[in-house]
């Protein structure tokens, strides 16, 4: 196995001999070090004859080089992104129907779409106590208020999916102008675990960021951290993954795909990194991450393809109001 995790946006390059050789799979990722660990561990215990070369970065900047490689790709699978980022990079992934496929939850299936859910994320404020300083804000509206200005972190929703799609909840609620007050009060970060680790290092009072990133350090014991689900409700953000047009690997590519999709997987990446799975049938792991059921969130439903399309006039609102 070689894992290689970047700091930053970069990431390492994959030589051309590697790219070749069968009996591998190179995959490009932007999950955490430990979930990839977790990953490539069950895949190595279930296919020992597969090497897994992985190759991290942030999603937005890993969909970018896929699409530069799309040429001569040298990736087999990408893993993983938010649906409505996807959108724009449809061409560059294949459709493949895995059998494990009927135990994902019907809206994750992504049936017209070259990519299936593999977890799904919801939006939350991170709230460090510590630091906050005043009462804790219970409503994204409150937090595009001009008294939270520079009090308030995000990653930058033209890399991170998450952000984006924390980006496109905002603006579902309070369209043009709650983009133009988010960013103008945000301070951004690189990547999408900037926003949640200067939350908890007590750089900012509050963070955008996902629930499992936010409810690990509660879990881990940091009492000054809340995780707030706004009562003007939120957001949820399926990750998919996808097999690579023409991949180098595609035999060992499709059953490392269907291992990904596995119970015992989700199973596994649950207990790790505390993110809600896709399939059905994981509720034990589920209910032991101290996680809330659905029904105790308000959620606001997001079309994922409209998302996607918008994206690009969104971003471009988004970038005027930060100047």
């Amino acid at each position: 196995m070689r894992v290689l995790f970047p700091s930053m946006l970069m990431f390492a390059l994959l030589s051309s001999a590697s790219a070749g050789r069968a009996g591998e799979v190179n995959l490009y990722t932007s999950n955490t070090e430990d979930a990839v660990a977790a990953a490539v561990d069950l895949i190595r215990e279930k296919n020992p004859d597969i090497k897994v070369n992985v190759i991290a970065g942030s999603s937005g900047a890993l969909l970018r080089r896929i699409d530069a490689e799309k040429g001569a790709p040298s990736a087999d699978i990408f893993w993983s992104s938010g649906f409505s980022t996807l959108e724009e990079f449809k061409s560059l992934f294949v459709k493949y129907d895995s059998q494990e496929v009927s135990h994902v939850i019907p809206s994750l299936r992504a049936t017209e779409s070259p990519w299936v859910g593999t977890n799904t994320h919801v939006m939350v404020l991170m709230i460090n106590k510590d630091v906050l300083g005043r009462d804790t804000p219970t409503t994204w509206q409150e937090v595009l208020k001009p008294e939270w200005k520079g009090k308030v972190t995000m990653a930058d929703p033209a890399n991170s999916s998450s952000a984006y799609a924390q980006l496109y909840g905002v603006y579902s609620l309070y369209g043009d102008e709650g983009i133009r007050e988010l960013a103008d009060n945000v301070e951004l970060q690189g990547e999408t675990s900037g926003a949640y680790k200067a939350v908890a290092q007590g750089e900012y009072p509050i963070g955008l960021t996902m629930e499992y990133a936010a409810q690990r350090y509660v879990a881990g014991g940091q009492q000054n951290i809340q995780v707030s689900y706004p009562k003007d409700g939120t957001f949820l953000s399926p990750e998919g993954m996808a097999l690579i047009a023409n991949g180098p690997h595609p035999d060992d590519a499709k059953r490392v795909y269907e291992l990904f999709l596995s119970q015992e997987m989700q199973g596994a990446l649950v207990k790790v990194t505390l993110r809600r799975p896709s399939r059905s049938d994981v509720d034990e792991a589920l209910k032991a991450s101290g996680l809330p059921t659905m029904d105790k969130i308000k959620i606001i439903d997001v079309d994922q393809h409209k998302a996607g399309a918008d994206r690009g006039r969104i971003l471009d609102i988004w970038t005027k109001a930060r100047g």
